[in-house]
C-alpha cells in the first residue's frame, strides 16, 4: 500500500479493474478490510472507495469520520448486495459537493 491521495479497497473481481485509474487498489477479505482502511487513513489516504459488502464491517470508522472532510470514504456498488445503499450514499456525497442533485429521475 502506498501513501496515494486515492485508494480503492475491495475483493479482488470486483476492484481489479480499477488499476487503469492509477489509484492505489487493494484486495481484501472478510475481516480485513477495516484494519486496511484504517492503515490507508494513516498513510495519508485521502478518498477511499471500497465495495459496499464492507459497509458492516466499517461502521466503526465510517461513524468516527463521519463529520470530517477527510478522509473521504465512499461505498461503491460491488453488484453484489446492497446497491441501492451505495448509490444512495454517492448521491448524497455528490450533492453535497456540487449544491444539486445531478441523479435527477425522470418522472
Amino acid at each position: 500500500m502506498s501513501g496515494k491521495a486515492l485508494a480503492i479497497v475491495g475483493k479482488r473481481e470486483t476492484v481489479m479493474p480499477f488499476l487503469a485509474t492509477g489509484a492505489a487498489v487493494v484486495y481484501v477479505k472478510e475481516g480485513e478490510c477495516a484494519k486496511v482502511v484504517q492503515d490507508l487513513i494513516k498513510e495519508g489516504t485521502k478518498i477511499v472507495f471500497f465495495t459496499e459488502e464492507f459497509i458492516e464491517e466499517l461502521a466503526d470508522i465510517l461513524t468516527k469520520y463521519r463529520t470530517s472532510t477527510l478522509p473521504c470514504l465512499i461505498p461503491i456498488p460491488s453488484g453484489r448486495g446492497k446497491t441501492k445503499l451505495a448509490v444512495e450514499r454517492i448521491r448524497g456525497v455528490i450533492k453535497k459537493a456540487v449544491g444539486a442533485d445531478i441523479f435527477l429521475e425522470e418522472r
